[in-house]
């Protein structure tokens, strides 16, 4: 595989920041509001394969306006587009498995079993749940819609607060023990 060449910059959501990675072809990593730029890096870091060193030492490059505004619309709730996403560093299973997650409409949830059949591998819903834990672009690639069989919450490679937070600003009510499907599934979906 040919390295990649990124660029990556910071944006503030309030008083936190995201940062966000991309190339020509793509957005490929976004990390969710931390309280410092260094911290954003650091989670860029974590998502990303191993990079040059002096690709870090740049001081940054302006976010592409869109990354910023459909993430901020994502953040406070609201519906947002989806464009396109250079995965390209991801396994092909990987690669699959994100893509089947956005299949998943605003304000709705599916299963990992429902991500792992439409990644065509319908006995791998643990590994897709890997694959999620490490989704590189969370929110915009909507890996906090995935539950666990029987409406439990599941994981989140952010956190449950956060995975709570987001599922609550799409309308979707949180219990206690998990999650209260609140729009139905098609009968053609499978689980």
């Amino acid at each position: 595989m040919r390295p990649l060449k990124i660029r990556f910059g910071f944006f503030r959501t309030g008083r936190e920041w995201c940062a966000a990675a991309w190339t020509d072809k793509g957005l490929t990593a976004l990390v969710l509001p931390r309280p410092s730029r260094e911290q954003a890096l650091r989670g860029l870091h974590e998502y990303l394969p191993p990079l040059p060193g002096k690709m870090w030492e740049q001081p940054g490059a302006r976010v592409p306006s869109a990354v910023q505004k459909q993430t901020l619309r994502a953040l406070s709730g609201k519906p947002f587009r989806f464009f396109v996403f250079d995965l390209s560093f991801l396994t092909p299973f990987q690669q699959r498995v994100l893509r089947a997650t956005c299949e998943i409409p605003w304000g709705q949830v599916r299963t990992y079993g429902w991500v792992a059949q439409r990644a065509d591998s319908p006995r791998g819903f643990r590994a897709a749940g890997q694959a999620l834990n490490r989704n590189p672009i969370p929110i915009l690639i909507p890996c906090h819609r995935v539950i666990a069989s029987g409406g439990l919450l599941g994981g989140y490679g952010s956190g449950a607060d956060w995975k709570i937070r987001l599922l609550e600003n799409e309308g979707i009510t949180i219990r206690r023990r998990g999650v209260k499907l609140v729009t139905a599934w098609k009968s053609s979906d499978k689980l």
